[in-house]
């Protein structure tokens, strides 16, 4: 008697476990897919790509430039006074300085348009996910690239696209 009680509570228990766990709904998005797809996210890599060879065309014909004046002073090393030397290669060392400095900035700058731009797509993709969450009882939405293995009708990254585009 006192081992049915036992059995008939730890049979109660696992089923009211199970209940809850069949309750709950699990979706995965490959957040890659709506960033290379959705039309706002094209916009932004497009100009992150223009703007990234904009600047590295513009550093790169500054590295050139401080390759030759280089050169040119190591030509000159024979033919001017020490004196002329020195100051042709500090010159040149303070050059150098304000190029690195220069690209520095151009780089930071970069980082933090492309931070900027992600996050404003990235608040529109939680606003479109969050109503999509309330709309179709959703309780966890998981990025595609953390599943190991999942159905493909947990898949929500189109119908998230298409909102999205929708939205903007």
């Amino acid at each position: 008697m006192r081992y049915s009680i036992y059995f008939i509570i730890i049979f109660i228990c696992f089923f009211n476990f199970s209940k809850v766990l069949a309750e709950n709904k699990i979706v995965f998005i490959d957040i890659n897919f709506i960033l290379q797809e959705s039309r706002e996210g094209k916009k932004i890599l497009n100009e992150l790509d223009d703007l990234n060879k904009k600047n590295m065309k513009y550093l790169d014909d500054g590295a050139s430039k401080l390759k030759k004046n280089e050169q040119e002073i190591i030509n000159l090393k024979n033919i001017l006074s020490e004196n002329e030397y020195k100051k042709k290669i500090n010159l040149f060392k303070d050059d150098v300085d304000k190029y690195n400095q220069n690209k520095k900035k151009i780089l930071n700058s970069i980082e933090t348009t492309k931070q900027n731009k992600m996050n404003v797509f990235f608040n529109n993709l939680n606003i479109v996910m969050r109503k999509y969450m309330q709309e179709n009882s959703i309780n966890l939405i998981i990025d595609k690239k953390n599943v190991i293995m999942a159905n493909n009708k947990n898949d929500i990254s189109k119908e998230i696209l298409e909102l999205l585009n929708n939205y903007e």
